[in-house]
């Protein structure tokens, strides 16, 4: 419903694989810790998707955490926020409590799928959600909310750059072209990085040309190891971030790598229980560092967050289309659509 009654809105959630249900329900007020925002921007990330196709099972879900909105008001312990605040949402549950939460690493919290999310999941396929304050991270008030609804990726992507130990000229490859390695490259290039693209679609490779690829090759139809050797005068990747799930670039990525290499294995889904063969000679004499990374902690955001507010990077070409919530089984279908970046639904 719309926001004019002041009674009740609208949410969405997934009952079954490629089955969406709208529900009304009343608008909620916060508690002490939570500010109620109006949603904005809701982009569909590639974990919606696969509850929404079906190949990650999990029913009822109320999807939607890569969010941006607008404050509406807020608990007497929320600080720092005021109504009318432009903010970007982080959605991840976490314990606070366990080993990994009290050392700083919240990304991995060991309970964040026994914590129950009192709203069914991070709901924000719906005109308005709730969010603790100290998940609630300010943008400036220029900034486009649809662009602010990205600060959830990049502050992932953020986090396998810092784990990657990048440093200003080192040789970059980014194996797939998607929206994560397109975020990748737009940070690894603000490094001053010499970045390649490992990509076989055409329009993902000119994509990555026009945000500031220095090379762009297909590895359908170019040897990877030897490409990245002569693209790189013989001394391999430096640092490689893998971005799509497929096991079969590891193997190459780690034998491309250079002396003192790093290969980060960005991507979540690789098919469980896939096995990888390596010559573990290469860690041995290269001092290869095969690692992997797991979405973001605080801090991670909240840098995102002030990247966004900078407007240092460029959110547009990430953006394919837009719809209302009202369509939002045509988005989740755009969205799964090969070649696709993201998709917005807008309440």
């Amino acid at each position: 419903m719309s926001e004019s009654n002041g009674h009740s809105m609208t949410r969405s959630f997934l009952v079954a694989p490629r089955q969406l249900k709208m529900e009304t329900l009343p608008i909620p007020t916060p508690a002490d810790n939570q500010a109620l925002i109006k949603v904005h921007s809701c982009a569909l990330c590639t974990f919606e998707q696969r509850i929404y196709s079906g190949e990650e099972p999990h029913y009822p879900f109320a999807g939607g955490h890569e969010v941006s909105g607008t404050v509406v008001s807020k608990g007497r312990l929320v600080f720092g926020l005021a109504p009318g605040d432009h903010v970007a949402l982080a959605g991840l549950v976490r314990c606070g409590q366990c080993e990994s939460c009290r050392r700083g690493y919240d990304n991995i919290c060991e309970n964040m799928y026994a914590v129950q999310d009192p709203q069914g999941g991070p709901a924000g396929l719906g005109e308005y959600v709730l969010r603790t304050g100290a998940d609630c991270f300010k943008i400036a008030p220029e900034v486009k909310l649809e662009h602010a609804a990205l600060a959830e990726p990049l502050a992932c992507v953020l986090r396998s750059v810092k784990r990657a130990h990048l440093q200003a000229g080192e040789r970059v490859v980014i194996v797939g072209a998607g929206i994560m390695g397109l975020l990748h490259l737009q940070l690894a290039k603000r490094d001053n990085a010499v970045v390649i693209v490992s990509e076989p679609d055409a329009a993902r490779q000119a994509k990555a040309t026009a945000l500031g690829a220095d090379h762009v090759f297909n590895p359908l139809e170019k040897d990877y190891v030897k490409t990245v050797k002569e693209l790189t005068g013989g001394r391999g990747a430096d640092v490689t971030f893998i971005c799509v799930a497929h096991t079969g670039t590891i193997e190459p990525a780690v034998i491309a790598s250079a002396n003192d290499g790093r290969v980060l294995l960005y991507s979540s889904f690789f098919p469980k229980g896939k096995k990888i063969e390596v010559d573990p000679n290469i860690f041995h004499k290269k001092e290869v560092v095969l690692s992997g990374t797991m979405s973001q902690t605080g801090q991670d955001f909240f840098e995102a967050a002030e990247l966004i507010s900078r407007r240092v990077l460029d959110f547009q070409p990430l953006i394919s289309a837009t719809y209302p919530l009202g369509q939002l089984e045509t988005a989740f279908q755009v969205a799964l659509t090969p070649g696709s970046y993201r998709v917005l639904v807008q309440p």
